[in-house]
């Protein structure tokens, strides 16, 4: 009898054990990506505490809010995201967690898998120098519009121009996506820069 009860003992504590250990970080993901029409956000949170979770197209722009500062548990989280009335692009997935922490995905969407071999040859484009400290050379004739976001996915430089080289004076140090889009606002890469002295 007291054997059993040892083994009981050990194993409520693995089991105890297995469930506070299994979560140590927060985390967040986008399954399956690039999607078509739908996809899921899974996210993980190590404990209780104010969440907001909201979809950002590459403008800045609010195109889904699914939790606004909404008190939820320690756990894992699953939300099916539709896409189907959204234009194909790069959406900016969005998780903060408190007042201090956020967590970014890139979510791109998708209708065909022609799109999808267009974003894989697209990401070929590359703009340089990377890293930079002041300007950047983008490798494309005519009108095209510019977006510098953050790593959290705010605005921090817009402008259209037919120019190739962009100056990026007045951005402080840091990593930046760059979004380049067509003069019909179709994209045509986005890319990670660093900026550096």
């Amino acid at each position: 009898m007291q054997q059993i009860k040892r083994l009981l003992l050990v194993t409520l504590l693995t089991l105890s054990f297995g469930t506070t250990f299994s979560q140590t970080v927060d985390s967040l993901s986008v399954f399956p990506n690039p999607f078509a029409s739908s996809t899921t956000i899974h996210f993980d949170i190590v404990q209780s505490d104010t969440i907001t979770l909201r979809v950002f197209n590459l403008l800045g722009q609010n195109v889904r809010t699914y939790f606004q500062t909404t008190i939820l548990p320690s756990g894992s989280y699953n939300i099916n995201f539709q896409g189907d009335s959204l234009q194909d692009g790069v959406y900016i997935v969005r998780l903060d967690i408190g007042s201090t922490k956020s967590i970014t995905k890139k979510a791109v969407k998708s209708g065909s898998t022609s799109i999808l071999e267009d974003f894989s040859l697209i990401n070929k484009l590359i703009v340089f120098p990377n890293p930079t400290n002041d300007q950047i050379t983008i490798p494309i004739n005519g009108n095209k519009t510019i977006i510098v976001t953050d790593l959290n996915g705010k605005i921090v430089k817009s402008l259209t121009t037919d120019q190739q080289i962009i100056s990026l004076l007045g951005i402080a140090n840091g990593q930046y996506f760059i979004t380049i889009l067509t003069s019909q606002n179709e994209v045509v890469t986005t890319q990670k820069i660093l900026k550096s002295e």
